[in-house]
């Protein structure tokens, strides 16, 4: 029976899922809750691997043949940190693991450089050249101040909500939220403006992620307001899924180096689609 392979983008608060064939075709894509263990305990990451194991087979009806995780610098994990999560859910000799900047490059569907730039409580901008170099920065400190959403109820709360709320206070009038909300977006546009001078060609793909980005239409206004203004002929997208779309496509490369090429024409033009059709398939509980 044909299997399918799992790529799972962990941000800490939530995790991003891509599911595919070993073609390398994408056939659906989620969202569940995060499956770090050192941050929210083995028994809630194992309940939320789970739900999302359980999601895609509800969703698809097929078994699944691999996962592929990848975290988010600080939170790197090896496949030997993964067995207490996986025990009784997947095999473990179907366990990959590979790094987020790798990920989230190799998630942007296209042949042409490309800069992927993440809005979450840091910040980061990667660089991958058409010649295979790639430059990463990183903004020193954390992006946002909590003090700024007054009146929200933070916790662990998915940094989607805070940016949800964010732009309901602008809505109501704030003038403060305005100016944090601007500060944000021109501290992810220097990210990208710091990696300028290394760009070999005027047109490059800009993939947006990250809460701050995809959770705010007043951040991702000015964050494409102001790239469009330095950088005219760049292509800018929205790329939610593009660290799990990357492990997933990494997992499959390293299976089949024989048909590398075969394998990434049929990832490119599935990811496509899944852009045509809306970035979410399915929401597993959490």
């Amino acid at each position: 029976m044909e299997r399918l392979f799992l790529g799972i983008a962990d941000i800490n608060y939530c995790a991003f899922v891509v599911v595919g064939d070993a073609s390398g075709a994408i056939i659906s894509t989620g969202v569940g809750g995060s499956v770090n263990h050192r941050r929210w305990g083995i028994r809630q990451a194992r309940e939320n691997l789970k739900g999302i194991i359980e999601a895609v087979g509800s969703e698809t009806g097929t078994p699944i043949g691999g996962i592929s995780f990848t975290c988010i610098k600080g939170h790197l994990l090896s496949p030997e940190d993964l067995l207490p999560l996986i025990s009784g859910l997947v095999e473990e000799s179907a366990i990959h693991v590979e790094d987020f900047a790798t990920t989230a490059a190799l998630g942007i569907h296209s042949p042409k450089e490309r800069v992927f730039l993440m809005g979450d409580h840091v910040g980061l901008a990667i660089l991958q050249g058409e010649g295979g170099r790639r430059h990463e920065v990183r903004r020193a400190g954390q992006l946002w101040d909590p003090s700024w959403i007054q009146g929200v109820e933070l916790g662990d709360q998915c940094l989607f909500a805070v940016a949800k709320s964010l732009d309901n206070l602008i809505e109501e009038g704030s003038p403060w939220a305005l100016g944090a909300a601007c500060d944000i977006a021109c501290e992810l546009v220097r990210l990208v403006l710091s990696l300028g001078s290394r760009f070999s060609r005027p047109d490059p793909v800009i993939g947006l992620c990250g809460p701050w980005l995809l959770g705010s239409e007043t951040i991702r206004q000015r964050v494409r307001y102001l790239l469009e203004l330095l950088f005219p002929q760049a292509e800018l997208v929205d790329t939610p899924l593009a660290p799990a779309k990357g492990a997933y496509l990494a997992h499959l490369l390293t299976r089949k180096k024989g048909l590398k090429q075969e394998v990434l024409t049929t990832f490119y033009n599935s990811a496509r689609s899944v852009l045509q059709r809306g970035w979410l398939d399915f929401v597993a509980n959490y």
